[in-house]
């Protein structure tokens, strides 16, 4: 508390020429809560005086509610991360249940095409049921949060805005939180870091898409598609982000989710190789073979040495059982990261295949 002994702050009262001293921690007071000598010898709080303190504990007080607010906003997006977690749930539930290709098709047994076709039948009467459900569900939320809004009264506020002292303050910790993403791998951390920045800027696009990266690296793909999101409402064109929520839906098995995405990111840079790639092992899994690897050769056009191309278009190849075709790109992205496992494994299949030939 020492700290603030020389703290010197006006009083409120233009008319008084002395610093504040007294502070009123009344909740029901509508005077100037800040208060001089000459504010305190005119009587103002006088019915509550047991409400008045020190100068010193309103930096206290100020310290506290940046605490307690902070554990709200945390415990707030705990809540928005489930909720958008159980939504991506919803959505790959319907597509999986509800939306296959004439290929996906042809691939189920007769069993399974005839409960896929049955089950076809009543989707229209499952959209119109729960279109209407959740669509007031999220009607009722919107109208929660506009209330909430209007009771903030944030239209009155003069000091919302972000300081450039803040905006540097949170690129700063986003450098700090970069180089633990991004040169050491340690993702966990990272992420603290770039929920301290978000603090002093919560439109840091930057930290918004380093944190969804780093919970996508993690294997925490819905909550990575979340802070993806958040990144793309403070800029829609920001191609890595468009490219992580891409990678995370492909990882979710939204395969077709995914290529939406990935196109998304190629108009904003066509050259975009881990965007290709994602594309092309996309299309792969939904065993779209010749398109797979016609995007998976342009990738390898811009940039021949890039990794998850070359182990892509292997695996594209060991899946029309072109085995020694398939040697020749996991050997090339051997060469490049001798320590992938999945590709050593991919490697060993193919010469275990040709063996058996």
């Amino acid at each position: 508390m020492n700290q603030n002994n020389d703290t010197n702050i006006k009083c409120p009262n233009s008319e008084h020429a002395n610093n504040v001293k007294i502070v009123c921690f009344n909740e029901s007071c509508k005077a100037d809560r800040l208060q001089c000598i000459e504010c305190i010898q005119n009587g103002i709080h006088i019915t509550h005086l047991q409400h008045q303190q020190d100068l010193l504990f309103l930096f206290e007080h100020i310290s506290d509610i940046e605490k307690q607010c902070e554990d709200l906003i945390i415990d707030l997006n705990k809540q928005m991360d489930m909720a958008y977690e159980q939504f991506y749930l919803l959505i790959g539930g319907i597509r999986s249940k509800y939306q296959k290709s004439k290929q996906q098709f042809l691939n189920l047994d007769s069993k399974q095409m005839n409960y896929f076709f049955a089950e076809s039948i009543k989707f229209k009467s499952f959209e119109q049921t729960n279109f209407i459900l959740i669509q007031q569900s999220i009607k009722d939320f919107q109208d929660s949060i506009v209330k909430l809004l209007s009771d903030l009264k944030l239209s009155e506020l003069n000091y919302n805005q972000i300081s450039n002292q803040d905006i540097d303050k949170s690129e700063e910790l986003y450098k700090k939180g970069y180089k633990l993403y991004w040169d050491d791998d340690n993702y966990k951390e990272a992420i603290k870091i770039f929920d301290q920045s978000l603090i002093f800027n919560p439109k840091n696009c930057n930290s918004l898409y380093c944190k969804a990266d780093s919970l996508r690296m993690l294997g925490q793909y819905n909550e990575a598609i979340v802070w993806a999101d958040k990144a793309l409402k403070v800029d829609s064109k920001d191609c890595d982000s468009l490219y992580c929520k891409a990678a995370s839906l492909k990882m979710l098995g939204q395969y077709n989710e995914a290529i939406i995405w990935a196109d998304e990111a190629l108009k904003v840079d066509p050259k975009h190789c881990s965007s290709l790639f994602t594309k092309s092992d996309s299309l792969r899994l939904l065993k779209m073979f010749k398109q797979s690897m016609e995007v998976i050769e342009q990738s390898l056009k811009i940039n021949p040495n890039h990794f998850d191309s070359l182990w892509a278009k292997g695996k594209c190849l060991q899946d029309q059982n072109q085995y020694q075709e398939a040697l020749i790109y996991y050997k090339k992205a051997l060469m490049i990261n001798p320590n992938h496992e999945w590709t050593r494994d991919r490697k060993d299949e193919c010469l275990k295949a040709i063996n058996q030939k």
